[in-house]
């Protein structure tokens, strides 16, 4: 009889157990692409998020208000277009020279790329000025971060993480102020769009190297070597040119011979 009066409790309890347990389920377990990020877009201000540097010590986007800055994104195992990002944005700390400017590189792997890895990252590809920071942080902060950025990344598999290129200009007042999403920047043309974005004067003909190399990146694609877009537009024409000289030549071949 005993056992029959206390059932019910028995199957409450247990009921208990159950939806404490559920509830208790790890939120790490949700996939992270289930959830819908908003891209960040020209104009808006950057979000307020927290990283770490490669000191260990707190970062926030807020904190450069009045400075121009540059955030790239990378990670210490890539062997191909991390290194080359991460030194060219070195020469374009020493091309800038003194003036309102900072550059942030960062990681799109988290759990490996802790403060101390990102120092010997750092210090491996020459990068030592105090206007860059390697920054880290929680993993999940980090994922909506890179993904809002239109930074895409996939493991294949082998510790390796298949990202494309991506550049954040962000000008002093907080707000995004263009988005490069190639490789194959050059760092004077660069320098040219910083200092605009600063509110400084930059050479034109530099500015406008800069948005026809990205244009033409848009179309072709991006490439791990420099390019440059006057060049790129010189070359074109080129070849129309000689292409209408072969022309003209042949049309000056045939009517001699019909004379």
């Amino acid at each position: 009889m005993s056992m029959v009066n206390n059932s019910p409790r028995t199957a409450l309890l247990v009921l208990a157990i159950v939806i404490v347990s559920a509830l208790r389920t790890p939120a790490a377990q949700l996939n992270p692409f289930d959830e819908n990020v908003a891209p960040l877009q020209i104009g808006e201000q950057m979000p307020a998020i927290t990283f770490v540097n490669q000191k260990g010590r707190e970062f926030t986007l807020s904190s450069l208000r009045g400075q121009a800055m540059l955030v790239g994104f990378i990670y210490t195992r890539c062997r191909d277009a991390c290194p080359i990002i991460t030194e060219k944005v070195g020469r374009l700390d020493r091309a800038l020279g003194p003036g309102p400017y900072h550059f942030a590189l960062v990681t799109i792997d988290p759990a490996h790329d802790t403060p101390s890895v990102l120092a010997a990252f750092a210090r491996k590809h020459g990068v030592s000025s105090p206007r860059v920071d390697f920054l880290t942080g929680e993993r999940r902060t980090i994922e909506r971060f890179v993904r809002s950025a239109g930074v895409a990344v996939v493991d294949n598999g082998r510790g390796e993480l298949v990202h494309n290129a991506q550049l954040l200009v962000i000008s002093p007042d907080g707000r995004l102020a263009d988005v490069v999403g190639l490789v194959a920047w050059d760092p004077p043309t660069l320098a040219a769009e910083m200092q605009h974005v600063a509110g400084l004067s930059s050479s034109p003909l530099e500015r406008a190297n800069f948005e026809l190399t990205k244009r033409v990146a848009q179309f072709c694609g991006g490439s791990y070597q420099v390019a440059s877009g006057i060049i790129d537009v010189v070359a074109a024409l080129a070849v129309v040119g000689c292409g209408v000289l072969v022309l003209v030549w042949m049309r000056r071949r045939l009517f001699a011979q019909g004379a």
